[in-house]
């Protein structure tokens, strides 16, 4: 069952309202009181400097004029209502009992809900109960990036059945209509395989890297623009895209002993630009930001034990310590997917990145965190927004000079919200409140699903799903959801 506040008039009515709108049979309680008082989240600057805010409500557009293949960075704008309902869900009644299918990529435009779902897409529209599209693959999702173009494309990979399921098929879809732009073959198979590869994309340009090489596609025609051989030493260990390109080279030493290289390339060309190494001793290597370029670096452990800030020559800056866990960045070290730039509960913007404390215990089922920002040229802290008492708060993403975050409860009364931070004032402005349906909870939690923020809506999508039954009958499996204002 869902949770929230009490039943009130103002509830009530928006639940009338929203089952005439909606032949959704199961129905999310999604408003709350219109007087709920906002749980006050003030944020304290530690450090003068902090940058300049984005201006609110400045709308859904992009922070600077982009072109159509620019990786969308969009400007949201905050509704007139914080009474949250359901926009959109995808659900599997397919799934095999006690069977894991991997569900792997989310994304989100103004119109459809789009889902990777083992050899599928499935869309479906936003406010609607309609499907909108869905793509049958020739095998399973292998590769994808969350970058979506400013007109709606994205990238992915997905495994060749007659090629004795090479993950070797790389291919560009219209988020919006479904349709597969083009198709080229990764020359995985050409290298004797390797390690499988990863997608990203830049303005223009869809690169992906295999261990023994990569290469670039011109975004609008599928043509390779460029190629790299392995070098020796080194396996090529992904991309990173979005505002530039960086790729991590995994090298040892004439002493076998492991080192890593990060790379930016020109996105055009393939030509390195830069070369930032690692210090020894390091282990794994995420790239968090391009640009900035940032990285998440476990020294000596398993977690992310540091990050650590580069310049745009890339030069060392700064290191952020994360204390023994004292801070979290959840950086996925799954392989299937070959990301490098898979981490979850950070942001980087205004010079400064977002991330999470550890979780504070008072008492059974009583927990809190805060989000932290540091300055990427000194390492020092700046600014911290307390999520609340029973309360759980993660960064997602920015907004123009704003951070959108996603905060829960943790009580099973208070609704979850989406929220945007103001990091030079330490305010905070809801964009609504939701409760969610105990068999859609699981698509929350951050350190394993993915969140998306477009258009005024949050978003939310699992990689795994597990098959249940009753009484012998699969039960239907959410694979994804999203969440708008219902003003």
């Amino acid at each position: 069952m869902s949770f929230g506040p009490p039943p009130s008039p103002f509830t009530q009515s928006q639940r009338v309202a929203e089952a005439r709108r909606s032949r959704r049979v199961r129905m999310w309680a999604g408003a709350v009181l219109a007087l709920v008082a906002v749980v006050c989240v003030g944020g304290w600057f530690l450090i003068a400097g902090s940058p300049e805010g984005g201006a609110p409500g400045a709308g859904n557009k992009a922070a600077v004029q982009q072109a159509p293949d620019d990786i969308r960075e969009t400007v949201e704008k905050r509704p007139r209502g914080t009474a949250g309902h359901l926009v959109a869900s995808v659900q599997d009644r397919g799934v095999k009992p006690n069977q894991n299918q991997e569900t792997p990529g989310t994304w989100a435009t103004d119109k459809v809900l789009v889902k990777g779902n083992d050899d599928a897409l499935q869309a479906v529209e936003i406010n609607s109960d309609d499907e909108a599209w869905s793509y049958d693959l020739t095998g399973p999702v292998c590769g994808w990036t969350k970058h979506v173009t400013v007109d709606g494309r994205t990238a992915i990979l997905f495994k060749d059945k007659k090629e004795d399921g090479a993950c070797n098929q790389l291919a560009l879809f219209d988020l919006d209509s479904g349709k597969k732009l083009w198709q080229v073959v990764v020359p995985w198979k050409k290298y004797g395989l390797g390690d499988p590869p990863n997608v990203t994309m830049t303005s223009g340009v869809v690169s992906s890297a295999w261990g023994n090489g990569s290469a670039g596609y011109d975004m609008a025609s599928g043509k390779r623009l460029w190629e790299r051989n392995g070098i020796a030493n080194c396996r090529e260990g992904g991309f990173a895209g979005g505002k530039a390109l960086l790729l991590r080279l995994d090298c040892t030493t004439s002493d076998y002993e492991p080192t890593t290289k990060v790379v930016k390339l020109d996105p055009r060309t393939g030509k390195e630009r830069w070369r930032y190494d690692v210090a020894e001793g390091v282990g794994l290597v995420f790239i968090v930001s391009s640009e900035p370029p940032v990285l998440a670096v476990s020294a000596g452990e398993d977690d992310t034990s540091d990050l650590i800030s580069l310049d745009e020559r890339g030069k060392y800056r700064a290191t952020v310590r994360l204390d023994g866990g004292h801070y979290e960045v959840n950086c996925s070290i799954d392989v299937s997917y070959s990301a490098v730039d898979n981490c979850n509960d950070i942001a980087v913007g205004g010079d400064q990145v977002f991330i999470t404390s550890g979780e504070e215990f008072g008492g059974s089922n009583h927990h809190t965190n805060r989000i932290v920002s540091f300055d990427l040229g000194s390492g020092k802290p700046v600014v911290k927004f307390e999520a609340g008492p029973d309360q759980m708060i993660y960064p997602v993403r920015m907004s123009g000079g704003q951070l959108l975050a996603f905060r829960t409860g943790t009580d099973n009364y208070a609704p979850f919200s989406l929220v945007s931070l103001d990091p030079r004032t330490g305010k905070e402005k809801v964009f609504f409140y939701f409760t969610v349906l105990n068999e859609a909870m699981s698509l929350t939690y951050t350190n394993s699903s993915d969140v998306v923020v477009q258009n005024g809506r949050i978003f939310f999508g699992g990689n795994m799903v597990r098959g249940e039954s009753i009484k012998g009958k699969p039960v239907p499996q959410w694979l994804a959801f999203g969440v708008g204002s219902a003003g």
